[in-house]
């Protein structure tokens, strides 16, 4: 029994259930305000008193009705599914909300690098090459391509957890601060507006702690991949270039090997993924169009 991936996946489960149920109980506090469910003025938990009637209402209609264990288990199952697809709802509108934070594939941002040390390799392997020749260089290519896909798959879990909070920081900047201009607005919130404000102040610190999170681990993610490229391209020119083209090799290594972006802002928008994409597309379709105009007259 693999005692290690047993709790591996208790931990997982445990902060999958933990993130919705923090989501979704600041929503619900915060709607409690707006409904004659609960009051939210009496703390941060809506009222106690009104709770345990709601719980002894339900025990009472469970001892008359004489609900299955199956309805038990619906209700949980509809309990559950509430609170994940507020999450779901609230990642997804966060994903679209600017600033979006987009990683740079690991073989692009090292691209500089690499180009230019396989331009020596093929230079060095000269005109005239043989199939062998041909066959260790696609090796070798290979051979980096698994270890970015290595250092890709070591990060993907730690980067979707902190993209998700980024994600979801953002959609409660927007959610507390829309919740607080109406309730200031209307005057209906029952509950303390001081509230709305320390939410959304938390929301602006999680949104900044984690977009710097994410800067952070693919710099890493980044660096990692190079430190690897650039031990198998030294490691490489050792044992088949000559020692002219082995310095080549190491200079550029050094000189161009601390020189990479992992991550930039942008704004994300459906379909074309960026905004950028979407003004570039549209820049090279009108004058697409206009020729097409010219054409019809």
């Amino acid at each position: 029994m693999d005692v290690e991936g047993l709790l591996q996946n208790v931990i997982r489960f445990s902060n999958f259930m933990t993130s919705r149920l923090i989501v979704s109980g600041l929503v619900f506090y915060v709607a409690s305000g707006f409904t004659e469910v609960g009051s939210a003025s009496e703390g941060f938990l809506p009222d106690i008193e009104l709770l345990n009637q709601v719980v002894q209402n339900y025990q009472t209609i469970f001892d008359v009705l004489g609900v299955s264990d199956f309805a038990l288990l619906l209700i949980l199952f509809m309990f559950l599914t509430t609170i994940h697809i507020i999450y779901v709802v609230f990642e997804r509108i966060g994903q679209y909300l600017p600033p979006a934070i987009l990683p740079l594939p690991g073989w692009s941002a090292i691209d500089e690098m690499t180009l230019k040390a396989f331009d020596i390799l093929g230079e060095a392997r000269g005109e005239e090459h043989t199939d062998e020749e041909n066959q260790r260089l696609y090796e070798f290519k290979k051979k980096l391509r698994e270890i970015e896909q290595q250092i890709e798959d070591k990060y993907r879990r730690e980067l979707e957890g902190i993209n998700a909070g980024f994600r979801i920081a953002k959609t409660f900047v927007v959610f507390s601060a829309l919740a607080w201009l109406y309730a200031v607005a209307s005057g209906r919130y029952t509950g303390d507006p001081t509230f709305l404000l320390i939410i959304f102040g938390l929301s602006i610190l999680t949104a900044l702690y984690a977009a710097f999170s994410i800067f952070r681990a693919n710099h890493s993610r980044i660096l990692n991949l190079q430190e690897d490229v650039v031990v198998q391209f030294l490691g490489f020119a050792r044992i088949w270039l000559t020692p002219h083209y082995q310095e080549r090799i190491a200079g550029v290594c050094r000189r161009d090997g601390h020189h990479f972006k992992s991550a930039s802002f942008a704004v994300v928008v459906p379909i074309y993924g960026t905004l950028d994409a979407l003004i570039r597309d549209i820049r090279t379709r009108r004058p697409r169009r206009m020729r097409e105009n010219r054409g019809t007259k």
